[in-house]
């Protein structure tokens, strides 16, 4: 009895990590002059009922196209609590690659078309996607999530 409800807990934990979220609440490659700058702030979602301990994150951005934009430079310093339905900005430092950040930004119109869109909605208009894991309760979560920024 006591070994299926070990294995009744191990197996709902592995179906609620599937519900942790990675999101962007902040991503700035550009400075008012134009210039490469790494301003990245991501978050973790827990969308399920279940409470975990994330003890690693790794997640690095790259373009539709498979070029690295951002990558995490240091690992996550201590675990966290992540309570059920709860999201939390994740303290991770990024190094942007300026050559793909410049190509990128060209290849969805040019700075102007990039300036009008900040201007208009907030948003770059660039297509990311965010690829990396997530490590909670020993249970490791692959991230590959397209968004645009």
């Amino acid at each position: 009895m006591l070994a299926s409800t070990q294995g009744w807990r191990i197996y709902t934990k592995i179906r609620h990590a599937k519900r942790l979220k990675i999101g962007v609440q902040k991503f700035k490659l550009l400075s008012l002059s134009l210039t490469p700058v790494s301003n990245i702030v991501l978050s973790l979602g827990n969308f399920s009922s279940s409470t975990f301990i994330i003890s690693q994150i790794k997640v690095d951005a790259y373009t539709r196209d498979g070029q690295l934009l951002a990558e995490q430079t240091t690992p996550l310093a201590q675990p966290f609590t992540l309570n059920p339905n709860q999201n939390s900005a994740l303290p991770l430092s990024f190094a942007i690659n300026a050559t793909t950040v410049i190509s990128a930004l060209k290849a969805i119109g040019g700075l102007s078309t990039v300036a009008a869109n900040f201007l208009t909605s907030g948003t770059y208009g660039l297509p990311i996607v965010l690829k990396g894991f997530v490590e909670a309760e020993n249970i490791q979560i692959p991230i590959e999530e397209s968004l645009t920024i």
